[in-house]
């Protein structure tokens, strides 16, 4: 059995999450960007996805987490990346919210904006960028973020 290109957009909407760091690294420019995504589907939907994750050419994983029964698909490479980011459906709920975000900066990874000289700054505004906007709303409704006095 295998899933339509829309049905993995479906699947992924419920069941993938993402990430992207930005680690240090022995290179001439100090650091690189690192990203994932895994995907943690129903048992009995595993053999179906990677089946439909090979027809799309998307390479992956079986791994095995600490404390879940069940096998998560772990997708790094960078094309199978940018494949699921062209699938995975924009602008609707999905599981994780981080998902708008991430899409951007794998965008400005397949731009090469990474390997410019001060885009580690670029990099590390895009991924606070919404902490700096929850700060103010949280600012807005009175919560300190301290819970210090103000004077």
């Amino acid at each position: 059995m295998m899933y339509s290109t829309e049905q993995l957009g479906g699947i992924l909407l419920i069941t993938a999450s993402c990430k992207f760091n930005i680690v240090n690294v022995r290179s001439s420019r100090g650091w690189e960007p690192r990203f994932l995504i895994y995907i943690r589907p129903p048992e009995k939907m595993i053999s179906a996805l990677c089946n439909t994750l090979d027809t799309e050419q998307i390479d992956y994983s079986l791994i095995r987490e600490r404390g879940r029964r069940i096998d998560t698909i772990l997708i790094r490479r960078r094309h199978s990346i940018f494949k699921i980011c062209e699938i995975f459906p924009s602008f609707v709920p999905s599981k994780n919210k981080g998902w708008k975000k991430f899409k951007e900066l794998m965008d400005m990874v397949k731009n090469k904006e990474h390997l410019e000289e001060d885009s580690k700054y670029y990099f590390k505004v895009k991924i606070n960028e919404n902490e700096e906007e929850t700060k103010d709303i949280h600012r807005e409704m009175g919560y300190r973020e301290n819970h210090e006095d103000q004077d």
